[in-house]
């Protein structure tokens, strides 16, 4: 109450006055106030059809979707978690002496207005140490995060291991 008495008026409750020294505090307390909400809302990314194909329990799983950037900005993913595996990752596979393996990246870029696709045989997330068995049709809550911890939360459903157009 003391802030707004000196920022609206005087000690006897009348709010027909500024004082003159408070006039440029509010405008900034306002912006202070809201500045993260604005760039929250300047964080935005499409996730479309996440998914992730059942695997035997306590094995590792991996997570497929489509990232979309619809910012004039790139995003740059560096984690992602969730609370039903011990830590999860985001992979590529690589070619190395005639063998696929995967890889950990410590970064995915997806650039302004760019789709990163995440599939079966190439960029990926990778599930790892489940705390609980996960069967077809449940859901794996997942949070990725970008460089600036920016947290993009997203749900993807446990689906057959061979789902349509899927290669074998």
């Amino acid at each position: 109450m003391t802030l707004l008495r000196r920022c609206y008026g005087d000690n006897t409750g009348s709010f027909n006055t500024i004082d003159p020294g408070m006039k440029n505090t509010i405008p900034l307390a306002l912006l202070l106030l809201l500045a993260p909400l604005l760039v929250m809302a300047e964080a935005a990314l499409d996730i479309l059809d996440p998914w992730s194909p059942e695997a035997p329990p306590g094995r590792m799983m991996a997570g497929f979707m489509d990232l979309h950037n619809p910012t004039d900005s790139a995003i740059v993913l560096v984690d992602a978690r969730s609370p039903q595996f011990g830590h999860v990752e985001i992979h590529t596979m690589i070619m190395d002496d005639g063998v696929m393996r995967m890889r950990r990246l410590d970064e995915l870029v997806i650039a302004p207005g760019a789709t990163v696709t995440l599939e079966p045989g190439g960029l990926h997330l990778m599930f790892i140490e489940p705390r609980d068995p996960l069967r077809i049709g449940d859901y794996i809550a997942v949070e990725l995060i970008d460089e600036q911890g920016r947290l993009y939360p997203l749900q993807t459903e446990v689906r057959a291991r061979h789902r349509p157009g899927m290669s074998h």
